[in-house]
């Protein structure tokens, strides 16, 4: 059975179509990434109502110290776990900045910064624990975590960090490795042991770091012999901004005859120009030191020095184009431009009279001439009329000169 083109290849099992890519918006490859502990807080707009207001004093005992405030918005339906954190980061530090003690006042703080699902399972939890004492406090807590997000969490951070944590390039090593440290403190406020040996060690972190190190960091690593099972976080980061300082050089001096405007993208893609190819004979160019307009690339001096383009003469004896030639005179007539024009018609018509003058009396004289005539009859012929002059060929006669005289008379007399 044949297929249309259409058709021609069926998918039944899932898949991508060509030239398509899936939808990976959703897809995270952790539960908290470096990318979400280095991202920047947004600020809050004036108008939002649902944003709220807190103040702390820098000492909690003294009733008389300067206050700090601080705003943020409630907990309500959280969609990450790390959302949840920094509420709790926040309600802990609002406590402690108004020298809240008792369990009851607790509560109702913690309370008054909820507001929507997180409101009720606080509550709900609450309830089933019991007494509103600190101790209990911290299990109601740990519960509210613990609900907003999934049992397996702890075990994919650290295969995140293990496997899919690398360095952001717009960031430096030493943003990067405090947000590690960041990224690190947070396992220990997780499900399901909230302590401090969830965390990494400090060797396993330091080996992870620099294994997922970029190449030209692992290059300058082994120039200078660097063991991560032996060295430091510290020695990692300084032999990291070393690896940058360079790899800025680099991008410095290749982007030195490149315009700013364009973007990096734009200078990796352009071609590479291939030099032109010499024979053995031919010398290199000498690249020369001044240029001049008037003599072109030399050796000896620019336009600014050129004697040439100045005259010789210095600069204030060189012509001013810009004034006007009073020389050259303007027509104001709009007949003027036909004067000469007219005379040397004229002078053409004076010359050709004399020379019809000329041709007549030439004329007369070779007439006279042809004919015999004397010169008072050729001056009875009409002046006006200007016959054309006649030429007739002799036709060879043997005969003798009787015969050719009286050929002569007959034709004269015919004529």
């Amino acid at each position: 059975m044949k297929h249309s083109k259409r058709d021609a290849r069926p998918r039944d099992s899932k898949g991508f179509a060509k030239g398509k890519k899936p939808n990976l918006r959703g897809f995270r490859k952790g539960p908290i990434t470096i990318e979400d502990i280095l991202e920047e807080e947004k600020p809050f707009d004036k108008e939002d109502l649902n944003v709220r207001e807190m103040s702390m004093r820098t000492d909690p005992t003294n009733s008389d110290s300067p206050t700090i405030k601080r705003r943020f918005r409630p907990l309500d339906n959280p969609t990450r776990i790390l959302e949840v954190l920094q509420a709790t980061v926040i309600i802990k530090a609002g406590v402690a900045g108004n020298n809240i003690t008792t369990g009851p006042n607790q509560y109702a703080y913690w309370r008054q910064c909820l507001a929507g699902e997180a409101l009720r399972k606080f509550n709900e939890f609450a309830t089933n624990i019991g007494n509103e004492t600190s101790n209990n406090l911290v299990l109601v807590e740990q519960r509210l975590v613990s609900g907003f997000t999934t049992k397996d969490v702890l075990s994919r951070e650290a295969r995140y960090i293990r496997y899919d944590m690398y360095k952001p390039k717009n960031r430096t090593t030493r943003q990067y490795v405090g947000a590690v440290h960041t990224l690190n403190e947070t396992m220990s406020k997780m499900p399901p042991l909230f302590d401090a040996t969830q965390k990494l060690e400090q060797k396993e972190l330091l080996d992870i770091l620099a294994s997922k190190a970029p190449q030209p960091h692992k290059a300058i690593m082994i120039e200078h012999g660097f063991d991560p099972q032996t060295a430091t976080i510290q020695e990692f980061v300084e032999i990291s901004e070393r690896a940058e300082t360079k790899e800025a050089l680099e991008n410095k001096r290749k982007t030195k005859y490149y315009d700013d405007s364009t973007s990096d993208e734009s200078r990796d893609k352009k071609p590479s120009r291939s030099k032109k190819s010499r024979s053995k004979h031919e010398t290199p160019r000498e690249r020369k030191e001044f240029f001049c307009k008037q003599h072109g690339a030399n050796s000896t001096h620019d336009s600014r020095d050129c004697k040439v383009l100045n005259n010789a003469g210095g600069r204030d004896e060189r012509p001013n184009w810009k004034q006007p030639d009073r020389q050259k005179k303007d027509y104001k007539d709009h007949k003027a431009k036909y004067k000469n024009k007219i005379r040397d018609m004229n002078v053409m018509q004076r010359e050709a009279k004399d020379e019809k003058e000329k041709w007549k009396k030439a004329n007369k004289t070779l007439q006279a001439k042809l004919h015999g005539e004397t010169s008072a009859q050729a001056s009875s012929s009409s002046e006006e009329d200007m016959p054309p002059l006649i030429f007739k060929r002799k036709k060879p006669d043997p005969q003798s000169n009787e015969s050719s005289s009286s050929s002569s008379d007959s034709d004269s007399s015919s004529e």
